[in-house]
């Protein structure tokens, strides 16, 4: 019996081959067969799924598909989250890292609130997203990277360490230019301060003294 279906289905597809296999052209006096749809949509459910040349090309636009990747952020240092460090989910918290010592970490996922870094001597802080005021608060060592912003008095009286912002600065503190601040300070990806010196050309080339808050 199955031979006996295939064999109809292979006489249907000779009989209704597409015009341009054909040999002769059909006189304009023939009818054209009303089950040609029929027999068209019988045939193409007997194509083998590998061979269907649709899927085919679906799968070919698939694989060329590449994950999306998110864009390089201009100053950012990316930078894997320690082992050891003390993970804190960031609502604007003030005084994270206060009195911080070497050998601490705390990583931020988020925003912190004042005086991040309070008087600490060593250890880092990193904070992925903004930070209020006074950032550096009387640091005297240690690191503090923010990727966001940082708000007014960045540098308030700090000492030592390193004060690294990527993003903009609403204002910093006067005391983070006096010669009594031995730390280094990096805005945007550039260094504008170490070791109680301004840094040039970065300091002409990003206004810092526009940002010095009187």
């Amino acid at each position: 019996m199955l031979q006996e279906n295939l064999n109809k289905i292979y006489n249907a597809g000779k009989f209704f081959e597409p015009e341009s296999e054909q040999n002769t052209k059909p006189t304009p006096d023939e009818t054209k067969p009303s089950n040609v749809k029929r027999k068209i949509s019988v045939v193409k459910a007997f194509i083998p799924e590998q061979e269907n040349p649709f899927k085919k090309k679906v799968d070919a636009l698939l694989k060329g598909i590449e994950p999306a990747s998110a864009p390089a952020t201009a100053g950012k240092e990316e930078k894997p989250v320690p082992a050891d460090a003390e993970v804190i989910v960031g609502t604007g918290q003030d005084d994270i890292g206060r009195e911080l010592v070497a050998g601490k970490s705390i990583y931020v996922k988020g925003d912190v609130g004042d005086a991040t870094g309070y008087h600490m001597s060593g250890g880092e802080i990193q904070v992925e997203g903004d930070a209020r005021y006074r950032t550096g608060d009387h640091m005297s060592g240690g690191k503090i990277h923010v990727l966001g912003k940082a708000a007014h008095m960045t540098g308030y009286y700090m000492i030592n360490g390193i004060l690294r912002i990527d993003g903009d600065v609403v204002s910093f503190h006067k005391s983070a230019f006096d010669f009594d601040n031995k730390g280094t300070i990096i805005w945007e990806g550039e260094k504008i301060w170490e070791n109680g010196t301004k840094i040039k050309p970065a300091w002409t080339n990003l206004n810092v003294q526009e940002k010095i808050a009187k």
